[in-house]
């Protein structure tokens, strides 16, 4: 059978498995999350995911996953792809060129821990999910069927963890953006990708954009350690503020009304 053939076999297969309404279960195994676990989602097919970065507010936690499949014809695209050797579980596992954000509620009730990955193992797999291109194959049909599989468990844990933020919250520090900083983004009023964002994740902080109706803001969350200390946020290399934090929560407004916001995923930076 030609390799086309058996992919298009096993993709066929695959999606006869999964049914209208998937169900998560409740794992039986249940176990503390780490950072560098490999766990299996309690899914129907199965997926897979290895915790490599831990965003932590207050005793509040959430992972961001990098995913891998044990349907090896469906996932390989080639020798660039991480593949993962589980000899006690005699499984093959290879990444995918994706990763989601799960919190560590849902990854304690329904996901098993199955080993642990060493710091050392997590860049290879953080690079191929962050800049693997996709391909427009069947093998790219099959990677989105799984990130739309993730997405509802991927949104809630983003949800859930803001909410939970908002709880610990005291009145935000706001900081008004001047109208040159408004002007020098006027470039993006009419640019649209592909995926609209709403939640941005940068080195040191979460950001969450709000649309209101003339104008949008953006919520700032930063670590409880930073208080007190001097920080400095740029958008587009302008300086926006430059001062103590006082508050873990920032928002910054009024930003001009536009289609879309995912500029700020490489022009906003946070510095302390």
């Amino acid at each position: 059978m030609h390799r086309k053939d058996r992919i298009k076999k096993e993709f066929l297969r695959y999606k006869s498995l999964l049914t209208a309404k998937e169900e998560v279960f409740f794992s039986e195994y249940q176990k503390y999350v780490r950072l560098g676990d490999l766990r299996e989602i309690q899914l129907f097919p199965p997926i897979y995911v290895v915790l490599v970065e831990e965003i932590s507010y207050y005793n509040e936690k959430m992972y961001k996953a990098v995913v891998l499949t044990e349907e090896i014809p469906l996932g390989w695209l080639g020798e660039s792809t991480p593949i993962l050797r589980l000899k006690n579980l005699r499984t093959l596992l290879v990444a995918l060129p994706f990763w989601i954000y799960l919190e560590e509620s849902f990854l304690y009730r329904f996901s098993r821990r199955l080993s642990s990955l060493s710091e050392e193992e997590w860049p290879k797999l953080v690079e191929y999910a962050e800049n693997k291109i996709i391909p427009e194959t069947l093998q790219g049909e099959y990677i989105h069927l799984v990130m739309k599989r993730l997405a509802p468990y991927n949104t809630v844990s983003l949800l859930n963890y803001i909410e939970k933020l908002s709880a610990y919250e005291e009145t935000p520090q706001i900081i008004q953006l001047s109208s040159k900083i408004a002007e020098s983004l006027q470039e993006y009023e009419f640019q649209q990708a592909a995926a609209s964002k709403n939640v941005f994740k940068g080195r040191n902080f979460l950001a969450v954009l709000e649309r209101l109706v003339t104008y949008a803001r953006l919520i700032i969350y930063l670590p409880q350690e930073y208080i007190g200390k001097n920080i400095s946020i740029r958008i587009k290399g302008q300086k926006v503020f430059e001062g103590e934090l006082k508050r873990d929560k920032v928002v910054l407004e009024p930003l001009p009304f536009f289609l879309d916001y995912s500029f700020l995923e490489e022009e906003l930076d946070v510095q302390v």
